[in-house]
């Protein structure tokens, strides 16, 4: 099939939303009747779905990447056709499209990035706010302590508890802070040619209580060094050209076990530092103290990817 095929244009209208009833029926026919249709039809789908993958494996512009983006995935919306014409379709798509993906998922290099006292067993004092540079903890409403409330350490002896408060009077809810800024200038982000993102794991756990455990994780990327990273960080976090990611977890109430939860945002380059936001959060209520959570064995990773080739 040919761009001068005028069933060229009708999957086009399929695929964009645009085709009618009768349009509908005419290419169920078409897929049903021509097999080198069908061969054509699919290949035009496995385009479509590269160059979806090519634009999310871009190096992405420091100065155009909005923290909606971060979260943003793209795609592809297809018009419902009969049962038997998707069902030749679906099965045609899933041995080459699914078998790319694979391909492509065991070519992702994993690097560990080094976190400062990953499992908190250094006893080193932690900083209060916000750390002023690399190799340190920043806290806020916690402590590094041992085993206890029947909470025993992920890794080593030791562990982080947060002790949730009201960071002001019109707060709806408690929060407790931990914080820590990489230094990504040593990674040879200008050499890598296809996807490249950070991975930040951390695991946390809750004594046995009546409500459940929320936590969240928040991973600011930054185009300069980690000594100036946190300097009005709050401000700096919601700009434009910041490429900024948080997600929230939570666990259901007397689950006490330790749950590892993670985070992946795109890397673009040029970024220089990565600042890591952790956080256990309580709703508001004071008829009861607000819960204790603890934190151990945070891990954080680079994930590079080749390029892909349409």
């Amino acid at each position: 099939m040919t761009t001068n095929d005028p069933r060229f244009e009708l999957i086009r209208r399929c695929r964009d939303g645009e085709a009618s009833t009768e349009e509908l029926a005419q290419l169920d026919s078409c897929l049903l009747e021509d097999a080198n249709f069908r061969q054509s039809y699919v290949r035009y789908i496995n385009l479509n779905v590269a160059l979806s993958a090519v634009a999310k494996a871009m190096p992405i512009p420091m100065a155009s990447m909005t923290p909606s983006r971060a979260r943003r995935n793209v795609w592809w919306q297809w018009r419902p056709l009969t049962a038997a014409a998707a069902g030749i379709v679906f099965g045609m798509l899933c041995m080459s499209v699914v078998y790319g993906y694979a391909a492509q998922r065991s070519a992702v290099k994993r690097t560990p990035l080094p976190v400062f006292d990953p499992s908190f067993e250094g006893m080193k004092p932690l900083d209060k706010g916000l750390p002023h540079n690399a190799g340190e903890w920043g806290v806020r409403s916690a402590r590094i302590v041992p085993a206890e409330n029947g909470v025993r350490p992920l890794q080593g002896q030791r562990m982080l508890r947060m002790e949730p408060i009201l960071l002001g009077e019109q707060d709806e809810n408690h929060y407790a802070h931990a914080y820590q800024v990489l230094d990504l200038r040593s990674l040879p982000l200008d050499a890598v040619s296809g996807g490249m993102e950070a991975q930040v794991t951390a695991s946390f756990s809750a004594p046995e209580s009546e409500v459940k455990a929320r936590y969240l994780i928040r991973v600011v990327a930054l185009n300069e060094p980690p000594a100036t990273a946190t300097e009005t960080f709050w401000s700096k976090a919601e700009y434009v050209e910041v490429v900024s990611l948080t997600q929230r977890f939570e666990t259901e109430a007397g689950d006490s076990d330790w749950h590892p939860f993670s985070v992946k945002v795109p890397l673009p380059h040029g970024a220089q530092s990565l600042v890591i936001v952790l956080a256990a959060t309580s709703s508001k209520d004071e008829t009861i103290p607000a819960p204790v959570r603890y934190l151990d064995n945070v891990q954080v990773s680079f994930l590079t990817s080749p390029t892909i080739q349409p």
